[in-house]
């Protein structure tokens, strides 16, 4: 069950205290027609207090209208009706406390906590409690997603530390392995690599470099070209827009290299930064940081977001699908912390990523002739 309990209050422009009766009124017809839908209650003003300039009001929902949104068209109608006949507005909305209660899919493992509310828990019923909330806030919607938030949350808790999940889709011959050594050891030894000048970057020396170029061939040749797939060059640089609208901005945002811009370029700015530098002969990183502005933007964590955001607001035509392209340009970087191994597990990598747009029968189609070259690759060329 949800329940929603808001205690607001109006500060209007005028004493209203000689308007009583018309404010009775106001909160019977209310409670009528914008709080009610045919016989059903959306919201109910449960109660509400006049004081000079204050309109206190209780409101209580199950859900159907959530209070913060009736709130809002209540204003609307009041200033309408204040206005035409007494020439009297509504300055702003005050939210003394509002009290949310809903259900959970299941009992949580520990505390939840999420910003702008005290949340409570007992059982599977959640209780947040919300004040000194402003009308911009509730503007917001807010209220919505941080439900959500809360029975997200409680519902990691069912899978962190599980295994990854993975599905044997094929499986070839077994082969016997010619090989059982670590290759970043093996080529670190010989000279072929050099751990990067900052954690989990590598500098690839000519053997390396060509080992993993002709892997590339194989893939575009073996693999994407012969499905149709065009190349595409994009920025290694994705502002925070494009995450925000692919979600990954909200799911990994500890796992993100940030890019902060000067602040200007005028020499003058970034005087005392360089005579700093060549006096210590250090970075003098407090100095720095007054000349950098705030991030709006990150590394590459992936391709495909700029891909999809290059389509925005367009229209393709039947004709013109399926969409196959691919990039292999952007340079990805993930910050791994303590998971890092050797060239295979890095910051920063090198990788093609497709991408393809079209019906649901040209993407199983696709997805069928995919595994048909995966296994020419790893049977034929690679004898894996």
């Amino acid at each position: 069950m949800t329940r929603f309990e808001l205690h607001a209050r109006f500060t209007l422009s005028s004493d209203v205290s000689r308007l009583t009766k018309e404010f009775e009124n106001f909160i019977a017809t209310t409670n009528a027609s914008i709080l009610k839908k045919g016989a059903e209650k959306l919201a109910v003003i449960e109660r509400y207090s006049l004081e000079k300039t204050r309109l206190a009001l209780f409101i209580t929902s199950e859900g159907t209208l959530r209070p913060h949104n009736a709130l809002l068209q209540i204003k609307n109608a009041l200033s309408k009706e204040l206005g035409k006949t007494h020439h009297i507005g509504v300055r702003d909305i005050t939210i003394e406390k509002y009290t949310i209660s809903f259900d959970l899919p299941r009992e949580p493992l520990k505390d939840v906590s999420i910003p702008f509310a005290e949340v409570t828990i007992q059982g599977k019923q959640a209780t947040m409690l919300l004040s000194d909330v402003s009308e911009e806030f509730l503007r917001g919607n807010y209220i919505d997603r941080m439900m959500n938030r809360v029975k997200e949350k409680v519902e990691n808790q069912y899978y962190e530390g599980k295994a990854e999940f993975w599905k044997l889709i094929w499986k070839s011959e077994e082969k016997q392995p010619v090989w059982t050594k670590d290759p970043t050891e093996e080529m670190e030894r010989r000279g072929w690599l050099k751990q990067g000048p900052t954690k989990g970057k590598w500098f690839y020396r000519p053997q390396a470099a060509a080992i993993l170029k002709t892997m590339e061939r194989i893939a575009i040749q073996e693999v994407l070209n012969p499905l149709g797939f065009q190349e595409v060059i994009e920025s290694h640089i994705k502002p925070f827009d494009i995450w925000l609208k692919t979600g990954h901005m909200e799911g990994m945002p500890y796992e993100f290299y940030y890019v902060a811009e000067p602040k200007t370029r005028d020499a003058k700015d970034w005087e005392r930064f360089i005579d700093l530098t060549k006096i210590t002969k250090e970075v003098p990183v407090e100095e720095l940081q007054k000349n950098l502005s705030t991030p709006t933007a990150g590394i590459c964590y992936a391709q495909c977001p700029m891909i999809y955001w290059s389509f925005k607001g367009k229209t393709i035509a039947e004709k013109s699908l399926p969409v196959l392209v691919y990039d292999k340009t952007a340079i990805s970087a993930r910050y791994e912390s303590g998971g890092r191994h050797g060239i295979e597990r890095v910051d920063e990598f090198h990788r093609i990523e497709p991408v393809y747009i079209g019906t649901r029968e040209q993407l199983l189609s696709l997805r069928e002739k995919f595994l048909e070259r995966y296994k020419h690759v790893f049977n034929d060329i690679f004898e894996v």
